[in-house]
């Protein structure tokens, strides 16, 4: 895709410092002191990458967190204009991931292991925040292209992150939103035959199909 279109990397704060410890981490912070998601400070961080790339308007894309977090931000940045996203079930309930969020921060405070629960309070105020949002106004007033890609096995018992989050039920969930999806205006690309990791990891599958359907679009 990079030898058609530009590619910028985003690394969220969240990310970059707190999973992955790097001296331009921005400095430190201290996630477990947000009463509310910062959602203020990530719109800030992506658009002063996209300054620093000298890039006004721009399409997100991502795959499974990245693409929840996409999604996310998207509806709330005026600069963002499409998604390309993949491995997520974009409007359907939040309520899975919030309780899997939940459940990792209690288990993890349970064995005092404070500041790997830290990580998942972010998770839950967004997910709380997210869930009572209704996105779909937003995402169809999106120019740009808005695909949504997944494996038809993404989350089923055969799939290799069923023992992790089978009850995501990934593929089921994006299915059973197909409707309403298409209505604000996203292209759905089932790929035959591959799970979470496989939908990602054929990139000989996926990159002609994604690559059609952002032709489709004049943007």
């Amino acid at each position: 895709m990079a030898d058609r279109y530009r590619v910028i990397r985003y690394k969220p704060r969240r990310v970059v410092g707190e999973m992955e410890a790097e001296d331009e981490a921005g400095g430190p912070w201290e996630p477990s002191t947000w009463a509310h998601y910062p959602l203020e400070m990530e719109i800030a961080d992506l658009h002063a990458v996209a300054d620093a790339a000298g890039v006004g308007d721009f399409v997100l894309a991502g795959y499974s967190g990245m693409a929840a977090l996409a999604g996310f931000l998207a509806p709330i940045s005026d600069r963002t204009q499409g998604l390309v996203v993949g491995g997520f079930p974009l409007l359907a309930s939040c309520d899975y991931w919030l309780g899997f969020e939940e459940g990792a921060r209690a288990a993890l405070v349970q064995a005092g292991m404070q500041d790997k629960a830290a990580d998942h309070h972010l998770g839950r105020l967004l997910f709380r925040e997210w869930g009572i949002r209704d996105d779909r106004a937003a995402l169809a007033a999106m120019p740009g292209p808005k695909v949504l890609w997944y494996g038809s096995r993404d989350c089923e018992p055969d799939c290799r992150m069923y023992d992790f989050v089978g009850g995501a039920a990934i593929a089921r969930h994006i299915r059973a939103h197909a409707d309403e999806l298409r209505a604000v205006g996203f292209e759905l690309i089932e790929v035959d035959d591959q799970d979470h990791i496989g939908a990602l990891a054929t990139t000989d599958v996926i990159a002609p199909q994604l690559s059609a359907a952002l032709d489709k679009v004049d943007w």
